[in-house]
């Protein structure tokens, strides 16, 4: 049963002998998540600050970015690495430090902050199934998959699909990709209502369930951008209505990220299908499957978008009543405009695009989560703004390498910036 949100006071008697007082449920928390709440909260000093990100700007190497790293919370954790370091080596241990506090994290929870931790997970867990897949269809070796793995994504099973020996083109290949990848972890409904959806050659009642060895014919017939992105969908659907069933802050706050989360996805199917077949009445029914069920924009706004053919003047009229994210795409609209054109890769110097523009605004989004108590959503903020951090250690590594340290400041989001 959902609890009340603590700014809302319930006058009938009947409320208030069924839904506990504001206090109780802040007592209760403090008693069950207090205490991982603090080393959270605790671990927001480790972010880099301004003078950090000045030292490590003015590096000339990556060996000086390590010695820089050094000086921070990161500590040494680089120093066995052989020179000379590469970016991607910086990025995957960055990466790797974040999953160990994540999972010391994890081990200090109970339920139901264990679950709600399980789902953050599972967002990774749904990048790195994708991946590998893409890998194996492309002929890539497992060594050589196993760089990009986002260890906070890695579960049970994934050590066989990893193993040389493993054929994912063989006669069992996408048979055991189904048996680990699609029951055996906790994705796996995502991946069995998809693959019912994608198996659209056979009639109702085949659809009714998914043969294994069906699976391989499906995957290798799917776009897996769009697999993807409509796993993503069924995740953040998920985790949303978990939020919402915890109640109390943690459903308002986390209720709020999800929702600008779900409107800023929808903002990038639409402009990612501008000017491609995904804009044409053809295509409508694949675009529109991408469109999260919630959100600021649903229903009204993702109605108007659903909508074919898809273009500038349609998306602007859907977005007129959200001056917000009619400014967004009024920011991004040159960028795929310029990709469109003849010239499109001389095109884009200098224009930003919408996952440019959603990025930055998830940091503010995010920092704002520390501004209230009680609630899990400092867990989730604080994994999205380390990923977010990282992203710009790769971005300055990138920089640095390519000679173009002038450069830095436009790829670079800082974290919790000093407020004037």
């Amino acid at each position: 049963k959902t609890t009340p949100r603590l700014s809302i006071v319930h006058s009938r008697p009947e409320a208030q002998q069924r839904d506990p007082p504001a206090a109780m449920e802040l007592s209760m928390f403090n008693v069950n998540h207090g205490f991982t709440e603090s080393v959270v909260r605790g671990l927001r000093t480790g972010f880099l600050n301004p003078e950090d990100y000045r030292r490590l700007s003015s590096c000339d190497t990556l060996e000086d970015m390590r010695s820089g790293l050094e000086e921070t919370d990161y500590g040494d954790f680089m120093k066995n690495e052989p020179s000379p370091i590469q970016v991607s080596t910086i990025s995957k241990l960055c990466y790797e430090k974040l999953a160990d506090e994540f999972r010391y994290v994890k081990a200090q929870s109970v339920e139901p902050l264990t679950t709600f931790m399980d789902y953050i997970q599972r967002e990774k867990m749904i990048d790195n199934v994708v991946m590998i897949i893409q890998g194996a269809l492309n002929n890539k070796h497992p060594a050589e998959l196993s760089e990009k793995i986002h260890p906070l994504g890695v579960f049970e099973g994934m050590k066989s699909i990893m193993s040389e020996t493993f054929d994912v083109k063989g006669a069992d290949g996408f048979n055991d990709v189904y048996r680990i990848f699609l029951v055996d972890t906790p994705i796996a409904p995502y991946f069995e209502e998809y693959l019912k959806e994608a198996d659209r050659d056979k009639d109702e009642m085949a659809r009714a369930a998914v043969e294994s060895s069906a699976v391989g014919g499906i995957l290798t017939k799917q776009d897996l951008e769009l697999m993807k992105a409509s796993l993503k969908k069924a995740w953040l659907e998920d985790f949303y209505s978990f939020c919402q069933e915890l109640g109390g802050t943690t459903a308002e706050v986390m209720g709020h990220m999800l929702k600008m989360e779900a409107d800023f996805r929808v903002l990038l199917v639409t402009m990612n299908s501008l000017n491609t077949d995904l804009s044409t009445e053809g295509k409508m029914q694949e675009r529109n499957a991408l469109y999260p069920s919630f959100g600021y924009l649903y229903p009204e706004g993702t109605k108007e978008l659903r909508k074919a053919p898809l273009n500038d003047t349609m998306v602007r009229a859907a977005l007129d009543p959200y001056s917000k994210y009619l400014q967004l795409f009024d920011e991004v609209k040159d960028f795929y405009d310029a990709e469109a054109g003849e010239n499109g890769r001389t095109a884009q110097a200098g224009f930003q695009s919408i996952e440019d523009k959603i990025y930055a605004e998830n940091v503010n989004l995010y920092e704002m989560a520390f501004e209230q108590q009680y609630h899990f959503g400092v867990f989730y903020a604080w994994t999205k703004l380390r990923e977010q951090e990282i992203r710009n250690l790769r971005w300055i590594a990138n920089m640095v390498v390519l000679n173009t340290k002038d450069h830095i400041e436009d790829g670079m989001i800082p974290i919790f910036q000093p407020r004037m």
